[in-house]
C-alpha cells in the first residue's frame, strides 16, 4: 500500500531546517514532527528512523546536484564553457536553496562511508570529464586530483558566501571561479 504523501514534504522541510539549526544529533523525531505539524507516526510512515530520513535527504539532494551538473556539462562542447555552465547551475541551485547546501555540508563526512557504492556522485561526473579531456590531450594530470582541486575552489567559495565572508549571491562568482578553475586545469 502506498504511503500517503501529505506529510512527506512538510516533514522533509522541517527536518532540513532543524538539522541545519540544531544539528542532526541535536534533532529528534519528535522535534521534526512537531516542527512540521505532523505526528511522529507520519514520519515513520515514510522513513524507518531519523538516520533513514537523513540518508534519504542527502541522497536526494546529491542526486539533484549531480543531475544539474550533468545537464549543464552536456550543454557545452568546450571545456571552459562546460566548467562555467556546471558552476552556474550549482551556484544557482544553492542561491535558490541555501538550506539544502548547508545540510549537505553538515552531513557529508558522516554519511560518505555508508552511501551505496553504486551511487553516482557529483565528483564522479567531474572526474570523468577530466579523464575525457586528458585522453583528448586538452589537459594533463590525474583526473581525481584535478576534480578535487576544482571542487575545492567551487565549494570553498560557496562556503565563504554562506557564512558571510563573501557577499552573496553565489551566482556572482561563476565567472571568477571558472577563471580560477581553468588556471588550475592549465587547459591547452
Amino acid at each position: 500500500m502506498a504511503r500517503p504523501p501529505k506529510a512527506r514534504e512538510p516533514l522533509k522541510i522541517a527536518a532540513l531546517e532543524l538539522f541545519v539549526e540544531q544539528g542532526v544529533h541535536g534533532t529528534g523525531i519528535r522535534d521534526i514532527a512537531k516542527h512540521a505539524g505532523c505526528s511522529e507516526a507520519a514520519l515513520y510512515r515514510h522513513w524507518a528512523n531519523k538516520e533513514a530520513l537523513v540518508a534519504a535527504l542527502y541522497i536526494e539532494h546529491l542526486t539533484e546536484v549531480r543531475s544539474r551538473i550533468e545537464t549543464a556539462l552536456a550543454s557545452q562542447d568546450e571545456l571552459g564553457a562546460k566548467m562555467q555552465a556546471g558552476c552556474a547551475a550549482c551556484y544557482l541551485l544553492y542561491d535558490e536553496q541555501p538550506l539544502v547546501f548547508r545540510f549537505v555540508l553538515l552531513v557529508q563526512h558522516e554519511l560518505a562511508k555508508s552511501l551505496p557504492t553504486d551511487l553516482r556522485m557529483p565528483q564522479d561526473v567531474i572526474t570523468e570529464i577530466f579523464a575525457q579531456q586528458i585522453a583528448l590531450g586538452r589537459i594533463t594530470g590525474e583526473p581525481a586530483l584535478l576534480a578535487a582541486a576544482v571542487i575545492g575552489l567551487f565549494l570553498e567559495t560557496a562556503i565563504f558566501v554562506l557564512y558571510g565572508r563573501l557577499p552573496g549571491p553565489m551566482s556572482r562568482y561563476v565567472e571568477p571561479v571558472t577563471k580560477m578553475v581553468m588556471r588550475v586545469l592549465d587547459a591547452k
